[in-house]
């Protein structure tokens, strides 16, 4: 399976009519407004956008006589029939992380959809879709299920349409496609499930910038080593630090510890991550945000797992300070194998039996989403933290954001 299709109402959005009609009308006027409108023989023109909006309402308003000033008031405040479902964004988020090609396959007017465009979250997280009004054509004629598998030049059999009509579903399955009536979103899950369709099943994180800040504590306790070296001419503060995590632990001696030879800068950072580490397993360093917290949500869905360029003994200190070690299923880091973060991402999938296309990768600076993308694995910004990024696939301002974003 590679392309997952939905509907939208009552799949994605609420379509909520019947609340409208209770919030609005009394019980006479509800059920006549109901069959001149959503129950009655013009509704599919609302969406396939060929007739003027005042035709049909006007055409609506002639099988309820005595209520055309109702039915002209429920055309007119069509926007607020559809509300937007607060799993659909996550929902999509999860699937498209996962490496799957997500589509929107539905019934809509035009004036309504430009609504949804601008206030609904998913509509832009999904790759495209057909939308009825667009073509003047509505579910279940096959010209629409026709017009999305050529636009997007899909294969039937690798796609998975998802509807809550079935007659909707009837006609996707007369093209091959693969089917799923909606009946809510975890029976759904299950029903992707079955068909070999799972989103995201872990999390990644960098440490530095993304989980805690050490460098306030680090610059003083760096600084200290250094000062037993008079060679050594270069100050250690924490805005030079900033700048620097996230790179090999070699090339930050290089570029901290200037004032002498690469071989000696090497050396004092060594001793320098020695030193360090029982002072920070005491607390010298604070988190960033509500790390705990964020863990404790994400473990109800995610395994969480860390993976950072430093030596051994420093992400051990840090959820020891912190007391995180609970929430983690599995780290690594240089220090214990060698390898650069690239490697050690692949490294953490394989031993914990991960698919690289079931992971995503949470880091703060341009060299962690190189190492992300380099082996495939989607990236999320942390923009609260050090560094800059160029082209991640998501970003958070704080990290309990991820609870809700996937």
């Amino acid at each position: 399976m590679k392309n997952i299709i939905f509907d939208i109402g009552n799949v994605l959005a609420h379509f909520r009519w019947k609340n409208y009609l209770r919030e609005h009308f009394n019980e006479e006027a509800r059920e006549k407004i109901a069959d001149a409108t959503v129950r009655g023989p013009y509704w599919d023109e609302v969406d396939r956008g060929v007739l003027p909006i005042e035709e049909i309402a006007k055409k609506c308003g002639e099988l309820a006589p005595g209520f055309e000033k109702e039915i002209e008031k429920f055309f007119a405040e069509r926007e607020q029939l559809v509300e937007e479902y607060d799993y659909s964004a996550a929902l999509i988020r999860s699937l498209r992380a996962a490496g799957y090609h997500v589509y929107l396959l539905s019934n809509y007017a035009g004036d309504v959809f430009d609504y949804a465009r601008k206030h609904f979250k998913f509509i832009s997280l999904a790759e495209g879709g057909v939308i009825s009004y667009e073509i003047h054509k509505v579910k279940p004629e096959p010209e629409i299920y026709e017009e999305l598998l050529r636009r997007y030049q899909l294969v039937p059999e690798e796609s998975i349409f998802i509807d809550d009509l079935e007659r909707n579903l009837l006609g996707a399955e007369k093209f091959g496609m693969h089917t799923i009536l909606f009946t809510g979103l975890s029976d759904t899950l299950k029903k992707l499930e079955e068909l070999g369709v799972t989103p995201i099943k872990a999390m990644i994180f960098d440490v530095d910038g993304t989980l805690w800040d050490t460098t306030a504590a680090a610059a003083k306790i760096w600084g200290d080593v250094a000062a037993k070296y008079p060679e050594i001419k270069d100050t250690v503060t924490p805005e030079k630090l900033k700048n620097l995590y996230g790179l090999p632990l070699e090339e930050i001696a290089k570029k901290l510890f200037v004032s002498v030879p690469e071989e000696f800068a090497i050396r004092v950072m060594e001793e320098c991550v020695k030193v360090q580490c029982p002072i920070l397993a005491h607390g010298a360093a604070s988190l960033i945000g509500d790390v705990a917290g964020a863990f404790l949500k994400l473990r109800e869905k995610y395994r969480i797992f860390i993976v950072s360029n430093c030596r051994s003994g420093y992400i051990e200190a840090m959820l020891s300070a912190h007391h995180l070690e609970g929430f983690v299923d599995d780290f690594t880091c240089p220090g214990d194998t060698g390898l650069l973060k690239a490697d050690n991402i692949k490294l953490i999938c394989e031993r914990n039996h991960l698919p690289l296309s079931k992971v995503i990768y949470v880091g703060d600076t341009r060299p962690d989403e190189i190492a992300a993308h380099s082996v495939g694995v989607p990236f999320v910004f942390a923009e609260y933290g050090f560094g800059t990024c160029e082209d991640p696939e998501y970003r958070i301002g704080d990290i309990m954001e991820l609870a809700d974003m996937f």
